[in-house]
């Protein structure tokens, strides 16, 4: 569903067609989905998160501006929910892509080896995530894990299109950076056994 159309099923909706409502759901299900999952500690808190943001967007639908772009509308009002939410619960900052349940829903590849390197590779970019400043790691979540275009982040983030380009950059440098320090220290072996292997 292209903007025209998506603009035109909200519309439809805000006129309490129901259909038009299970349309924009499906549409937009998957990037907001992964925003909850990148928040909620399981695969079942992010199914439930994601059900209290649609009922928040359905609730405030009649606020929309018509034309305004509605995915960078309903990322702003599922972010305030889901933050509240988190700082509510005063959890660090935990990915539910890491989840087996939620990892096992994303495409993969059919080789179980290429599926495990894959779940390693998502826990280390989490933990890395959760080394560099939240409004970094947010927009990193934004791009690369929901896929939103850097118009749709820049209007839910209410930045210049610039600005938002330049601190996705940044993001990327000091995820990739905290990964490479974890990387590293994995491969340093434990004390002790060195020693052992030279006796």
């Amino acid at each position: 569903m292209d903007m025209a159309e998506l603009e035109v099923t909200v519309e439809r909706c805000r006129e309490g067609d129901e259909d038009a409502w299970s349309a924009l759901v499906s549409t937009t299900l998957r990037p907001i989905y992964r925003l909850c999952a990148s928040y909620a500690p399981s695969a079942a808190e992010a199914e439930e998160l994601c059900q209290e943001v649609y009922f928040k967007l359905w609730e405030n639908l009649h606020r929309y501006k018509p034309g305004s772009n509605f995915m960078a509308w309903a990322w702003r009002v599922a972010k305030n929910l889901i933050i509240d939410s988190y700082r509510r619960s005063r959890r660090e900052r935990e990915a539910a892509w890491l989840d087996p349940e939620i990892i096992d829903r994303l495409p993969a590849a059919d080789d179980p080896h290429e599926q495990t390197e894959r779940r390693q590779r998502l826990r280390l970019i989490a933990a890395s995530l959760r080394q560099i400043p939240e409004e970094l790691a947010t927009l990193v979540l934004m791009r690369d894990f929901a896929g939103l275009s850097y118009k749709e982040m820049a209007e839910a983030t209410e930045l210049p299109l610039g600005t938002v380009k330049s601190r996705l950059n940044r993001a990327r440098l000091e995820l990739a950076t905290s990964v490479r320090r974890r990387v590293q220290i994995r491969a340093v072996p434990p004390a002790g056994t060195m020693a052992e292997g030279s006796a």
